[in-house]
C-alpha cells in the first residue's frame, strides 16, 4: 500500500510540474476563482515540492520497514542492514537517487518561490522554466525509472546493499553532491528566465549571486567529501583515480567557480555579462552530462549506478533539450550584450578573464579525456582508457599559471592598472617570497622538481591572500566607515577561498609526489619503517558484526621507538552479498598520514605466518581536508555577507 501511495504522489508530482511550466496555457482555468496569478505559480510551486517530498518518505519507509515487495528494495536492502543504512540505502541506486535529484530540485524550487522579487513577471518566467526542468526529470523517473515496481511473488529476504556504501559516507556525500548538482538548476533557470524577458542588468546578476554561491558551497562540500570518502574506504591509500564519474562531478565545479568570478566583474564593472549567462547555462548542463555519464554506463565506473542504454538515451534527450534550448535562447538575445564594457588585459578583472579561460581550457580538456574512449569505442573500434598520467600531464601546464593569476590578480586594480606601480607593489613581497622560496628548496631539495613549484606557488598563494586582509582589516581600524565592513566580507571570503586552494595544492602535491609506499607478506611480530614511523604487527582476530564478519588486523605504531597507538585496519565479508571490502587504518598529523590496510594471508601461512599488508605515508594529505574547509567558509563569508547586505 505505501509503495502504491508513493507512486501516487511521484504521479501527481508529474502533473503539478507540467502545470507549473504550462501556467501560461491554462491560466484563465485556473483563475476560475479569480486567484492572483502569484498565487497560482507559488501553490504549483509548493505542491510540486509537496507530493515529492511524500513520494520519497513513502520509498524511505519502504526501505524501513524491509518491504521487499518492492524491487529497489530487494535489491538493494536486506532486514539485517542498521537502521542507518537501510535509510542510506533509498539513494544508493539508480532510482532512489534520482528521485532524491528530483526532490532537491523542486525543493530550490521551493525556496526560490519564497524569495521577495520586485519584478514578479521575470519571477514567474523562472518559476515555469524550472517547473520545465522538474517535469522533465519527474517524467524521466516515472517512464524509465519506476522506484516503486513491485515483484511478484516477493522476496523473502533483500539481496544487500552494496558494500562499498554501508558507510556513513553514504549518508553526507550525495545529498551534498546532489544540492550542489542541482542547486545549479536555479541558476539556469534564472539565467534562461531573465534572458526570455530581457532582464540583463546589474540588479539581475545581484539576485543571481546567492544562489550561484550557494550551489558551489554545497559541490565543493561535496566533491570533498567524495573524495575523503574514497580516501578512508577503498584501502589504496589514494584521493583522486581520475574515474569519468569523479571528472564529472569536477567539471561543473570548474565552470561554477568561474561563473562565481565572472558574477562579481559583472555586478561591478558590467563586463563578462554575457560570458556569465552562458557560464550559467553551460554549468548546468555539465551536471547533467555527469548524470547521465553515471546512469547510462556507456564508460566503466566504480561510481556507476545502472547499464541501461534506454535510460541513457532518455537522459540524453534531456541533456540535448535542455542545453540546446539554453544555448538557443542566449543566442536569439546575444545583441542585448552589446554595451559590455572593454576589459583591459591589465586589471583586476582582465585577470579573473585570463582565469576563465584557463579553467574552462582546464574543462575542456578534462571532458575530453573523459569521454574519448567512448568515441574511440563507437567509431575507431577501438577500446582504449584514460587515466591519471594523461590528466596530470595535460592539466599541469595550466594549472601553473592559473595559480599565478590567483597570486598576482588581488594586487591589480579595478578599470586599468599602471605597470610599473604594480611592480613597485610587488617588489618587497616578490623578494619574501623568493627567500620563501630558497627555504623550500633546502627543505624539499631531493623531493621532484614540480613539488618544489608547486609549493613555492602554494606558499606565494597564502602569503598574497593573507597580505590582501591584513590590509583590509587594517583599513576597518582606520575608518570604521560602513563601507569599509561590507567590503571586507568579499575580502576576506576571496582569501578564505584562495587559502583553501593553497593548501588543496599542497595537500594533492603531497599525497601524489612525495608519497612512500610499502607492500610485502609481513610476519607476525614483524616490525616495518616507513620514514619517520615503525608498525609492528601484531596479528588477525576474527569477528562476527551484524551483517558482516570481519578480520581485524593490529599494528603498534611508534615514531622514533616511541608508542604512539594501535592502528586496527579491517578486511570485511558481507554475508548476503558475499562481497569483501577493506577498511584502512589512518593515523593523521598536520604534516601527512600513516595509512594502513590489510590483504589475505600467505598462502603458506602455517610455515610463514604472515598476511599481506600495505603501509604509506602520505605527507600533507590531511591539507586536502583542511583546503576544501577553507574553500567552503569562503564561499560561506561571501553568502553571509550578502545576505547581511540585503
Amino acid at each position: 500500500m505505501i509503495g502504491e501511495l508513493g507512486l501516487i504522489f511521484l504521479i501527481l508530482s508529474v502533473i503539478f510540474s507540467f502545470l507549473q511550466f504550462s501556467e501560461p496555457t491554462f491560466k484563465r482555468f485556473f483563475n476560475k476563482n479569480n486567484l492572483s496569478e502569484n498565487l497560482i505559480i507559488i501553490k504549483l510551486t509548493n505542491l510540486t515540492f509537496f507530493v515529492t517530498l511524500l513520494s520519497f518518505f513513502c520509498l524511505t519507509y519502504s526501505f524501513v520497514i524491509s518491504d521487499f515487495s518492492l524491487l529497489i528494495t530487494s535489491k538493494n536492502s536486506n532486514s539485517e542492514l542498521p537502521l542507518i543504512y537501510k535509510i542510506t540505502g533509498v539513494w544508493g541506486n539508480h532510482e532512489g537517487s534520482i528521485l532524491l535529484w528530483l526532490l532537491v530540485m523542486t525543493f530550490f524550487s521551493f525556496l526560490f518561490s519564497k524569495q521577495d522579487i520586485k519584478d514578479f513577471e521575470l519571477k514567474r518566467t523562472i518559476i515555469i522554466v524550472q517547473g520545465g526542468l522538474c517535469f522533465l526529470i519527474s517524467l524521466f523517473i516515472l517512464l524509465t525509472s519506476n522506484p516503486f515496481d513491485r515483484i511478484f511473488p516477493p522476496e523473502i529476504e533483500g539481496r544487500d546493499l552494496n558494500p562499498l556504501l554501508q558507510d556513513p559516507g553514504l549518508a553526507i556525500h550525495p545529498p551534498f553532491l546532489y544540492l550542489g548538482y542541482v542547486g545549479f538548476s536555479i541558476v539556469y533557470s534564472m539565467a534562461v528566465g531573465a534572458l526570455i524577458k530581457k532582464k540583463i542588468n546589474r540588479e539581475f546578476i545581484s539576485m543571481m549571486k546567492p544562489w550561484i554561491y550557494l550551489s558551489w558551497i554545497f559541490l565543493t562540500c561535496g566533491i570533498g567529501l567524495g573524495s575523503w570518502w574514497a580516501y578512508y574506504e577503498l584501502g589504496w591509500g589514494g584521493f583522486w583515480f581520475w574515474d569519468p564519474v569523479e571528472n564529472a562531478s569536477l567539471l561543473p565545479w570548474l565552470t561554477g567557480t568561474a561563473l562565481l568570478h565572472s558574477v562579481i566583474v559583472a555586478e561591478k564593472k558590467d563586463s563578462l555579462v554575457s560570458w556569465t549567462f552562458l557560464l550559467a547555462i553551460i554549468t548546468f548542463s555539465l551536471s547533467l552530462l555527469g548524470t547521465f555519464l553515471v546512469r547510462s554506463g556507456v564508460l566503466v565506473s566504480v561510481h556507476a549506478f545502472a547499464n541501461d542504454p534506454s535510460r541513457g538515451l532518455f537522459i540524453l534527450v534531456l541533456l540535448t533539450l535542455i542545453c540546446g534550448f539554453g544555448i538557443y535562447i542566449f543566442l536569439k538575445n546575444f545583441s542585448n550584450f552589446s554595451n559590455e564594457r572593454f576589459i583591459e588585459p591589465l586589471s583586476r578583472e582582465g585577470a579573473i578573464s585570463i582565469n576563465n579561460i584557463f579553467m574552462l581550457t582546464i574543462t575542456g580538456t578534462i571532458l575530453i579525456g573523459t569521454i574519448y574512449p567512448l568515441i574511440s569505442d563507437a567509431f575507431f573500434s577501438k577500446k582504449i582508457s584514460v587515466g591519471a598520467p594523461f590528466f596530470n600531464a595535460v592539466i599541469l601546464p595550466f594549472v601553473f599559471p592559473l595559480v599565478i593569476g590567483m597570486i598576482v590578480g588581488p594586487f591589480l586594480k579595478w578599470g586599468r592598472d599602471d605597470f610599473k606601480s604594480l611592480v613597485k607593489r610587488l617588489k618587497v613581497y616578490l623578494l619574501t617570497i623568493f627567500l620563501l622560496s630558497l627555504c623550500f628548496w633546502y627543505f624539499q631539495n631531493k623531493g621532484p622538481i614540480l613539488s618544489i613549484i608547486s609549493f613555492t606557488l602554494a606558499i606565494w598563494l597564502i602569503t598574497s591572500s593573507l597580505f590582501e586582509i591584513l590590509v583590509q582589516f587594517n583599513l576597518n581600524l582606520k575608518n570604521k566607515q560602513k563601507k569599509n565592513w561590507k567590503i571586507s566580507g568579499k575580502i576576506y571570503s576571496q582569501s578564505f577561498a584562495h587559502i583553501g586552494i593553497a593548501l588543496l595544492i599542497i595537500g594533492v602535491t603531497g599525497g601524489s609526489m612525495l608519497k612512500k609506499e610499502q607492500i610485502q607478506f609481513q610476519k607476525i611480530g614483524e616490525i616495518i619503517s616507513i620514514d619517520e614511523f615503525q608498525l609492528k604487527f601484531l596479528g588477525v582476530q576474527r569477528k562476527k558484526v551484524e551483517n558482516y564478519q570481519t578480520d581485524i588486523g593490529t599494528f603498534e605504531l611508534y615514531k622514533k621507538k616511541q608508542f604512539i597507538k594501535n592502528l586496527m585496519p579491517e578486511k570485511r565479508y558481507y554475508n548476503f552479498g558475499k562481497q569483501t571490502t577493506t577498511e584502512a587504518a589512518i593515523y593523521s598529523t598536520l604534516m601527512g598520514d600513516i595509512y594502513v590496510s590489510i590483504g589475505d594471508k600467505n598462502l603458506d601461512y602455517e610455515k610463514t605466518n604472515s598476511w599481506t599488508t600495505r603501509i604509506w605515508f602520505n605527507p600533507f594529505v590531511p591539507w586536502i581536508w583542511l583546503g576544501v574547509l577553507m574553500m567552503t567558509l569562503g564561499g560561506l563569508v561571501a553568502l553571509l555577507s550578502l545576505m547581511r547586505k540585503k
